[in-house]
């Protein structure tokens, strides 16, 4: 047999050999009809006797952000339902109040005493140094009429004759006739010493010097600084 008439007769069998199967396949039918049917109560009585396979866990729900307290009402106050230490505590409170309020009556009284005290205490000092003011101005007009009337006494003695003015200062009270005769010039007041009272005369003469040795003395010091 040549090489080219072997693959002819191989593609003949194939239809026999399908045939053969379908025959066979038909015999077995019946048997396997009666094998699925045993078959499917047991593999559903085996599935149903296996644990059910637990539920997927709901996801967590998001938690929401925390929200702000919420401002709690202030109660209304109510006295009635105040326990004992707050009524001791309210009323310890309005006591310590009502000193507090006399104390700051008295001192608002005491000031204002103090207040009339320095007001009156002022308006007499005013009226001191007014006083000492209308004082100082009489006593300086009364030094100047003083002076000018001595200053006519000195001029009136010193045109006198000697012995009538030495007459008058032996009457004439030691102050002022210390006054004058300090103020007249040495050549005017010597004819009137040497004709006046000797023990008058005398005691002149030592007033004056004491006088005028006083009164050189400060200006002496004022020279030496």
């Amino acid at each position: 047999m040549s090489a080219a008439a072997k693959p002819v007769r191989r593609v003949a069998l194939l239809p026999v050999v399908a045939g053969v199967a379908l025959a066979v396949l038909a015999l077995r039918l019946p048997e396997m009809a009666v094998a699925v049917t045993r078959y499917l109560p047991a593999a559903n009585s085996a599935r149903a006797a296996e644990p059910a396979a637990p539920a997927p866990a709901p996801a967590p729900a998001p938690v929401p952000a925390a929200a702000a307290p919420a401002a709690t009402p202030t109660p209304a106050f109510d006295p009635d339902k105040l326990t004992p230490g707050e009524i001791d505590v309210l009323q310890n409170l309005a006591k310590r109040r009502a000193e507090l309020d006399t104390r700051a009556r008295e001192l608002d009284s005491r000031e204002a005493l103090m207040a009339a005290a320095e007001a009156r205490i002022d308006k007499k000092l005013a009226e001191i140094k007014e006083a000492e003011a209308r004082l100082a101005a009489a006593t300086a007009s009364r030094s100047a009429e003083d002076e000018a009337q001595i200053a006519r006494l000195v001029k009136v003695y010193e045109t006198m004759k000697p012995a009538d003015a030495a007459n008058i200062f032996n009457t004439l009270d030691f102050p002022v006739l210390i006054e004058v005769a300090g103020r007249m010039k040495e050549a005017k007041i010597a004819p009137v010493l040497a004709a006046m009272d000797p023990e008058a005369a005398k005691a002149l003469t030592v007033a004056l010097a004491r006088r005028r040795g006083s009164e050189s003395a400060p200006a002496a010091a004022g020279s030496g600084g």
